[in-house]
């Protein structure tokens, strides 16, 4: 039975997704629409998408679900427009890594029952549908959380979904989601912009910092050439939760310049310790792919 499929923006996490619809090899038709047709109309003709939309209209009828794929900002609209669109047995979803503000939206438009929060756990520094492809997701967890409405059926329609474009799902409450991606996605990518601001204003004439940097250097700052604009989205949506965890990082930082001061025996070596074992455990959890 053919599941039609619909996209509402496509950037890379559209793209990658698309792409691992079609390499799945099961009855997936995909329509999809974005502010900017032309990914749309190049993914046609690369046989990702099978229908490009010009607006989001009564062609997204038909769709056994529709994911949400802009900026956190707009999904409100979205959701208003899909009310009266979207049939009723159809799941309205997005994939954006803030889920509480979403969820807000959607319960205070009666669509608990239709809307289900996604958050693909994947992506790349670049950006657009041009840099996408389904090895950006394949083995990532796809979180997936329902509200209080959604239906068994519902949540293991989505597990399915998650599972045909290669990814691992995980059900969770969307509260416990936004402080989980606060401290292990969203405070690491402020650290990371953060310690290349450092770097650079501690560079000399010569740039011999920049010279010199490495491994270490360049895998913590890879994050910092991320998108600007959905980083200042994420952080407006996410912030109580994001403050927090900066509030305890920054006070951990002090304890280890304060201790790093006074020359402390012993105090870098536990403190490296105890990262290390916690940092091993994940990789039992996230073996490479």
């Amino acid at each position: 039975m053919k599941t039609n499929v619909g996209f509402i923006g496509f950037g890379l996490i559209a793209g990658a997704l698309a792409h691992a619809i079609k390499e799945s090899r099961k009855d997936y038709h995909i329509i999809a629409t974005s502010r900017h047709l032309a990914p749309v109309n190049k993914a046609v003709s690369d046989g990702i998408v099978d229908v490009a939309v010009p607006s989001v209209d009564n062609t997204f009828a038909d769709c056994d679900i529709i994911l949400l794929c802009t900026p956190v900002i707009t999904i409100t609209e979205y959701l208003i427009k899909l009310k009266n669109i979207a049939k009723p047995d159809c799941i309205i979803t997005d994939v954006g890594s803030v889920k509480t503000i979403i969820h807000d939206a959607a319960s205070s438009l009666g669509l608990d029952s239709r809307f289900i929060g996604g958050h693909p756990m994947a992506g790349s520094e670049k950006t657009g549908y041009k840099n996408s492809s389904s090895s950006i997701i394949r083995g990532a967890k796809y979180i997936i959380t329902p509200t209080k409405e959604s239906t068994p059926e519902k949540i293991e329609f989505m597990k399915q979904f998650a599972i045909d474009v290669g990814m691992q799902p995980v059900v969770m409450d969307y509260h416990v989601h936004d402080k989980s991606v606060a401290a292990i996605s969203h405070v690491p990518h402020l650290l990371s912009t953060a310690l290349v601001h450092v770097v650079s204003d501690n560079d000399d004439e010569e740039k011999h910092m920049q010279l010199l940097a490495a491994g270490c250097f360049r895998d913590m700052s890879r994050v910092a050439a991320s998108s600007p604009e959905m980083w200042e989205q994420i952080c407006l949506t996410n912030s109580s939760a994001i403050s927090n965890i900066l509030e305890q990082y920054i006070e951990m930082l002090e304890t280890i310049k304060d201790n790093i001061d006074k020359k402390t025996p012993g105090y870098v070596a536990s403190l490296f310790e105890m990262s290390r074992e916690y940092r091993n455990s994940l990789e039992s959890k996230h073996p490479e792919h």
